[in-house]
């Protein structure tokens, strides 16, 4: 009940719940190859926690603060500009819909409004592409900005920190010794907790850490995801998430993994079946009788690429490839024969893996019955 009160508070106040596709890989005892991949579902229990170490974290962000006016570590996210909602406004002009974004409170109200009666999964959607327009959040020395610059802008708080995870995060561990140097009158602290010089470049080294964090859990990402694919072809349905000059990026909700499909290709020298148009933000046909847009809906094949990403890469490293089967597009959705060819040879994999099954299962039953060869 408490943790619900403290939402509600922060939620009036201007909270953003934004979203992002986080994967989760259940991985074989032995081998630890992944056996299977999904997107990581939040449970209540999950809110319920969150909501207090969000509060531990304001709660000693103001108390450092106070007693280290000119080098506590704080975390500050600035308002992101108007015009990186552009794109995302000029996609969602033509469904009715606009994102108010003069305050955080004011845009969180527009997303809750931001239903489609005919995709339930449109608004998480919506969600997911807003949290690419916000800018990076970053670790910083409370002497190096003013006050008004502290504040937080997805958690609408005026003041906030990271306390709560000292067993992952350096940076929790510093502010757990600005803490106790705060609380305890004879503790005994070296000079980094007072210099604003040192502080302020420990912030930016810890910001440097981050990002390379985040790229290392991509990598991770997109490891597992080509090892778990590796050797299938599988037919999903996703969402268009991003265009580009040379391609769309596509959500898969079904397993939370994001690839692209180009519309053109290395090898050919072939034109591109769609190009990208600026006005409109779309990836539309020469004849103007096909285009891809934010949004869309479209279906799909996945696959690891059995070629090299470059010959200057590990042989060993492949890309998800996927490829386009809907909306049907000359000259770029798979051809109807190869889907057919690609089906069928699924099915005569599927059989034989089934009747592998059969065999090991009998033998395990009946191992008295096999002879020694």
């Amino acid at each position: 009940m408490l943790a619900k009160k403290l939402r509600k508070r922060r939620i009036d106040a201007g909270a953003l719940t934004l979203s992002s596709p986080e994967v989760r890989f259940r991985l074989e005892n032995d081998s630890q190859d992944p056996v299977d991949v999904e997107m990581k579902a939040l449970k209540e229990t999950n809110a319920l926690v969150e909501e207090f170490m969000l509060l531990a974290n304001t709660s000693v962000a103001a108390k450092i603060y106070e007693h280290f006016p000119d080098s506590a570590l704080l975390r500050r996210h600035p308002e992101p500009p108007a015009q990186n909602f552009d794109n995302l406004q000029h996609a969602l002009k033509p469904l009715g819909i606009q994102l108010e974004t003069g305050s955080s409170l004011a845009l969180a109200q527009s997303l809750d409004r931001a239903v489609l009666a005919s995709d339930p999964y449109f608004n998480n959607l919506l969600r997911i592409l807003t949290t690419r327009c916000m800018m990076q959040a970053q670790y910083f020395c409370s002497g190096s900005c003013t006050p008004e610059e502290f504040r937080h802008y997805g958690l609408a708080t005026a003041i906030y920190t990271h306390f709560t995870s000292p067993i992952r995060r350096y940076a929790d561990v510093m502010v757990h010794r600005l803490l106790h140097a705060s609380i305890d009158r004879d503790a005994v602290y070296g000079s980094e907790l007072t210099d604003k010089i040192k502080m302020n470049e420990q912030s930016d080294v810890l910001n440097h850490r981050h990002r390379m964090a985040q790229q290392a859990s991509r990598s991770s990402v997109e490891l597992y995801t080509n090892l778990f694919f590796k050797g299938k072809t599988v037919e999903e349905t996703g969402y268009v998430t991003q265009i580009l000059q040379n391609g769309f990026g596509v959500l898969i909700p079904s397993y939370g993994i994001e690839g692209v499909v180009y519309t053109t290709s290395k090898e050919a020298a072939a034109p591109a079946a769609l190009e990208y148009e600026q006005e409109s933000h779309a990836l539309v046909s020469p004849d103007k009788k096909s285009q891809i847009r934010l949004f869309q809906r479209v279906q799909v094949i996945l696959q690891v690429d059995d070629k090299p990403v470059s010959a200057n890469v590990s042989s060993m490293r492949r890309k998800l490839s996927l490829r386009l089967i809907e909306p049907m597009i000359a000259g770029l959705s798979i051809e109807i024969a190869e889907l057919k060819a690609l089906r069928a040879a699924k099915k005569t994999k599927a059989a034989s893996a089934d009747e592998e099954g059969k065999i090991v299962e009998l033998v395990a039953k009946h191992p008295e019955q096999i002879q020694t060869i």
